[in-house]
């Protein structure tokens, strides 16, 4: 069950980088935001999912759900802090949300891809030198 957890998580993160890919001209209009900072949240926001994704089929520990939980609860601050800085006119709305959620993007996958959460690289089985 808890290995659904993170593949469901990361899916929806995906599936929600998409949707950000067929909305990129509106959310650029609502946001005021530049597009190459829409296009970096969404790419990050893409590869945390696969990542998590990734983590979730390998390993799934149940200490690593404290790193969604941050996450999420980072990604609702910023979307409604920078819905209301929109609704407002103020020209930072774009920087704030598209800015965190590719900062926790990036932590997410920094997360599940280093250290101890890495992939094994050293428990290949080889046959013969190189």
């Amino acid at each position: 069950m808890l290995k659904f957890g993170f593949i469901a998580d990361g899916v929806f993160k995906m599936l929600l980088a998409s949707a950000f890919c067929i909305w990129l001209p509106d959310l650029e209009g609502f946001f005021g935001s530049p597009r190459w900072l829409v296009i970096s949240a969404i790419v990050l926001l893409f590869l945390s999912g696969a990542t998590e994704i990734s983590y979730g089929v390998s390993k799934a520990e149940r200490r690593q759900i404290r790193v969604l939980l941050a996450f999420d609860a980072l990604a609702v601050v910023a979307a409604f802090v920078g819905t209301v800085l929109a609704l407002s006119d103020n020209p930072g709305a774009g920087y704030v949300f598209f800015g965190l959620l590719s900062l926790g993007s990036l932590g997410v996958a920094i997360a599940f891809t280093t250290g101890a959460n890495g992939p094994d690289f050293g428990d290949d089985d080889r046959t013969g030198a190189d």
